[in-house]
């Protein structure tokens, strides 16, 4: 507005590529890590000399902003279910560089998290190989030694970041805080929300309305009292969250899975699924469901083996308001999330769904197929990123079936002759010169021989030679077996 005040956005429909305008009298931004981004917004629609102001005194562009949120990284991976209990998990706050490190099941599988990185946030979740390869190397001390902790066990790995806020409008000193964080702009009336966690957003919610209400007057209404012929203010409206139940909370019993199941004849995971997902509107997505064709499960075709999802989920989605793929696999249902092959796997068929709900034409599902894979290509998983490889590290189960196959003789110690025939067979063959220096790097309390965790230190120094180099290309896909030649008779590679 004139005054510098903001009435409103103005929105970009991502689908159409059309803008519109939505007017209102407060805005409230909720950007999580993104929010200096949004109050960046502000620049251009505050007084001139305000504090938030795109122009100082002279009318000269200012693009300088206090900073009210940093951003802390938190990669996550998720492992196959019988790496913990069905009901018990474990934290650890005292890991080996002092983070802390929770092993949780989750979805029927284990969730493993997480790292704690100060970092620009990003809109895509790739997780960096070298916090996927801390996270492994730290499971492994939960774990029973006859249990292997394998590369290829990460099922999906992923990143967020959580908002640490502070607010720039109070007085210097004010501290970063992991609770949320409130503020007004007393130059545009804009309010900001950034802190906190998904596990409080509805008390942040009740927070921030209940501020923004109670900074206005104008959201107090006048009842008039007939009897004394005078009007009297009402009390100014509060957040009323703690009185509504989310979407599905009506309807919802213990039995309902049970009803779905004798109703639908659909399979008891799946309609435990259903009804833990959509509660009591669970009855608007099963009348969804068409039939499997076979004698049981009689309704509900899965998208994917293993995993309780189904396809009437795709189509219930499409009708709240689902336009993308991507919304599907990583939203709607936590595929992407649980594991990154599978969703790829299903992507035709959502996007056969979808097409039919929404009408796509064969290019826009063309153009949607194109953009889920390109999302999912951002989640980690079994086999690390080309770009990563060089930071991977070596598990102790990893390191084992390499060092046992260059240790030929069984002796438990590798040799100079050990580590030459290997090179030989990395298609990488060491001078005497290179040889003696690779040994002597290796060979930490200089007595002539090398051990596993002597072999597994020089391993992970992050230190390059044409020898680590050879095993790191070798060893894409951490967990699969050295084909040795001892076993095989033939020379040295990796399976695949």
């Amino acid at each position: 507005g004139e005054t510098g005040k903001v009435v409103g956005v103005k929105a970009l429909d991502r689908i159409s590529g059309k803008d519109f305008e939505v007017y209102a009298k407060k805005v409230i931004f909720a950007g999580g890590p993104f929010t200096d981004g949004l109050r960046e917004l502000e620049l251009t629609a505050a007084p001139t000399g305000s504090s938030i102001s795109g122009k100082d005194d002279n009318n000269n562009i200012n693009t300088e902003l206090q900073k009210a949120v940093h951003g802390a990284s938190g990669s996550h991976i998720v492992l196959p279910g019988y790496y913990a209990p069905n009901h018990m998990g474990l934290l650890d706050y005292n890991t080996s560089d002092g983070r802390f490190l929770f092993f949780l099941p989750w979805q029927g599988s284990v969730i493993v998290g997480t790292t704690d990185k100060k970092c620009e946030a990003e809109t895509l979740p790739y997780p960096p190989e070298d916090e996927i390869q801390w996270m492994l190397k730290e499971c492994e001390k939960y774990l029973s030694h006859n249990l292997k902790v394998r590369r290829s066990d990460v099922l999906s790995a992923w990143r967020g970041w959580r908002p640490l806020a502070a607010d720039p409008n109070a007085p210097p000193g004010g501290q970063v805080s992991r609770d949320h964080v409130i503020s007004t702009n007393p130059d545009t009336g804009v309010t900001f929300i950034a802190g906190g966690k998904w596990t409080t957003w509805r008390e942040m919610a009740q927070d921030v309305l209940d501020k923004v209400l109670s900074e206005n007057n104008e959201y107090a209404t006048e009842d008039h009292d007939n009897s004394k012929g005078k009007s009297k203010s009402s009390p100014i409206p509060k957040c009323n969250t703690l009185h509504l139940s989310l979407h599905g909370g009506k309807g919802w019993s213990e039995s309902l899975p049970v009803q779905v199941i004798q109703k639908y004849g659909i399979e008891q995971t799946v309609a435990e699924h259903l009804v833990r997902t959509y509660g009591g509107r669970v009855w608007e997505v099963v009348e969804l469901c068409r039939p499997t064709g076979k004698r049981w499960p009689r309704h509900g075709i899965l998208l994917s083996q293993h995993f309780p999802y189904i396809e009437a989920e795709v189509r219930f989605a499409c009708r709240e308001y689902a336009c993308t793929i991507e919304d599907i696999l990583s939203r709607r249902t936590r595929l992407a999330f649980l594991n990154r092959d599978a969703a790829e796997e299903v992507i035709p068929r959502v996007a056969d769904i979808m097409a039919e709900e929404l009408g796509w034409s064969r290019k826009t599902k063309a153009e949607q197929i194109r953009a889920a894979r390109e999302y999912l290509a951002s989640y980690g998983g079994r086999i690390p990123h080309e770009d990563d490889l060089e930071v991977r590290l070596l598990t102790h189960e990893d390191a084992m079936d390499v060092f046992r196959d260059i240790d030929t003789d069984g002796s438990g110690f590798l040799d100079q002759q050990e580590i030459k025939d290997m090179a030989t067979r990395l298609g990488r063959p060491l001078s005497e010169e290179q040889l003696k220096s690779l040994f002597d790097t290796m060979d930490k309390d200089r007595n002539g021989r090398i051990d596993v965790e002597e072999f597994i230190d020089w391993y992970n120094d992050g230190a390059e030679t044409i020898f680590k180099g050879g095993l790191q290309r070798k060893m894409t896909v951490g967990g699969e077996k050295w084909l040795t030649t001892r076993k095989k008779g033939g020379g040295g590679s990796f399976l695949g």
